[in-house]
């Protein structure tokens, strides 16, 4: 499929029917899964939206302003066009931002620090904000539990350095990441912690992770490795590959994935590696997002390795 985006995409935050791409200037453009664009291009903040989910009738979206040091979220319609706030970045000293962010949105929220990580459990949103807590809100925004932040003892040290990068939702709980390898399971329920622990012998911090009943976990690293993992307790089996993988998704048991300059399939143990001239970003079926906003085919051609 050829394309255009117009602007230059950092992710695609995707739902059962639509997704929407964020770009790297605070862009927004909906599409379906075949990755046509429905509407126009929007900026519903000032700035690049930090973390975001989309549920059956919206896109919930959070943004810094590191000037004010204030966070926000807010839900936006996926029903209908957004208006742009129009603002610089380095207007917004003199700018009412809470306004600025509220003019098509359903609801806005100022927090009381960074959102890190975002991911829909049903109409239901779970996200930690740094260094205060883990919470869940329904779509109204009112609050349904709060989990205290997590904290792991080995990693007490790194407190200044380490930040919750992914949230997975597994069966009845959710999975939190840091970046130097914690791990806190919480019930759905409750909001009480689970589990915690910390995930042994990887070789470099963690950017995000996944999760498949079928294909185990993948531990997607900041450099040139990434780590499988059947559970959290075992050792991970390390592969090298190009550069960081920036999206996956299973398959047959196995995963496939698009990262900097390559795509990768790994099934059985044996790994594939295809190489591409841009950095692919976000995965859509057999489609490539690459950070110049073109869509291209997995693994160039779109054939599985096993498949040839």
């Amino acid at each position: 499929m050829e394309g255009v985006l117009g602007f230059n995409p950092i992710r695609i935050d995707k739902g059962i029917e639509d997704c929407i791409v964020v770009g790297s200037d605070g862009q927004t453009v909906k599409i379906n899964h075949e990755g046509d664009i429905n509407g126009t291009v929007m900026c519903p903040f000032p700035g690049v939206a930090s973390c975001g989910v989309v549920t059956s009738d919206s896109w919930i979206g959070s943004w810094v302003d590191r000037n004010l040091r204030k966070a926000y979220m807010g839900a936006f319609p996926l029903g209908g066009e957004w208006d742009s706030t129009g603002l610089e970045s380095d207007n917004l000293n003199n700018a009412d931002s809470d306004q600025s962010i509220g003019k098509s949105a359903t609801w806005t929220r100022e927090l009381q620090s960074e959102p890190v990580a975002m991911c829909s459990v049903e109409e239901n949103i779970v996200f930690a904000c740094l260094g205060s807590g883990i919470y869940m809100i329904d779509r109204n925004a009112s609050e349904i539990w709060r989990s205290p932040y997590p904290r792991w003892r080995e990693l007490e040290d790194l407190v200044g350095l380490d930040s919750i990068v992914s949230i997975v939702r597994r069966e009845d709980e959710v999975y939190v990441f840091s970046s130097s390898g914690g791990y806190s399971a919480i019930s759905i329920v409750t909001g009480h912690e689970m589990d915690n622990g910390i995930l042994q012998n990887l070789p470099e911090k963690i950017h995000d992770v996944r999760f498949d009943q079928d294909s185990g976990w993948i531990i997607m690293l900041n450099g040139k490795k990434l780590a499988i993992l059947d559970d959290l307790v075992s050792k991970p089996v390390i592969f090298k590959v190009p550069g960081p993988v920036m999206d996956a998704f299973p398959h047959g048991g196995g995963w496939m994935w698009t990262g900097w300059r390559h795509d990768g399939f790994l099934s059985n143990d044996k790994l594939s590696i295809f190489q591409r001239s841009e950095v692919g970003v976000s995965l859509l079926g057999d489609k490539v997002l690459t950070n110049s906003g073109s869509w291209s085919r997995l693994f160039g051609d779109g054939t599985l390795p096993d498949e040839k």
